[in-house]
């Protein structure tokens, strides 16, 4: 009898738990799950183009001296002399040391027709000289030749801050964008939203080398070599992506 009633009460137990658990869950509150709206949104994505224009500030010119003697240590020798005083004219010109970088030096025989015997050794040096008196550029080259320059291997011309004409070329490809942007949702009968996302490409157009003899420079030439820097173009590029409404 012990036994039946210690059995009787722990269903009674186990029957008060489960109803509880019941009467838990009923008295929770729903769960409320908002609805997402999974539509796609509408978008069109445009490329726009701009530019600025400004004339070249500095420019980079490779000047050079090249000697011929019998000995290598001889050409060497001539050729350090006529190296030296070429760039102390340069610093006299007011170029600064940190514009003035040696970029190639050569040591080689010189043989005859038949290619067996050596005649003589030449030896050439060239410096990579950047003029950031745009103005000075011919007058520089005509004083270096009258200092030992003997050759010229190319000019070029850029613009040492271009950073106000990259904004420039970067507003009017933003502008172009836009209006490339709005003429397209306009023939859709759509509207521009806000702007989704945005990219960019800046450069310069390459400023082009004018080759120069690298023969021997006559030093005693009438006047000024003659330069013109003519006009450099910075370019810009944007890729927008707009919402469309």
């Amino acid at each position: 009898m012990r036994f039946s009633t210690l059995a009787g009460a722990f269903g009674l137990a186990t029957l008060a738990v489960a109803v509880g658990a019941l009467i838990a869950v009923w008295s929770r509150p729903p769960t409320i799950v908002a609805a997402t709206d999974s539509s796609p949104v509408r978008q069109i994505t445009v490329v726009g183009k701009g530019d600025a224009k400004a004339a070249p500030d500095t420019a980079s010119v490779q000047l050079g001296v090249q000697s011929e003697a019998e000995t290598a240590r001889q050409a060497l020798t001539d050729n350090n002399t006529q190296m030296q005083a070429m760039i102390a004219k340069l610093k006299e010109l007011g170029v600064a040391d940190k514009d003035i970088q040696t970029s190639n030096i050569n040591i080689y025989p010189r043989y005859d027709d038949k290619g067996r015997d050596v005649l003589g050794y030449q030896v050439s040096n060239t410096v990579t000289v950047t003029i950031r008196n745009i103005s000075q550029t011919g007058e520089l080259l005509d004083k270096v030749v009258d200092a030992g320059a003997n050759s010229v291997l190319g000019i070029s011309f850029m613009i040492d801050q271009p950073s106000q004409l990259e904004q420039t070329a970067r507003e009017a490809a933003i502008r172009d964008a836009r209006a490339r942007a709005e003429a397209m949702a306009k023939t859709s009968n759509s509207a521009l939203g806000q702007v989704l996302s945005i990219t960019e490409n800046i450069g310069a157009t390459p400023p082009p080398v004018y080759p120069m003899a690298r023969a021997e420079l006559a030093a005693d030439a009438a006047g000024s070599v003659p330069v013109q820097s003519g006009e450099q173009t910075i370019n810009a590029q944007v890729q927008i992506t707009f919402e469309l409404r």
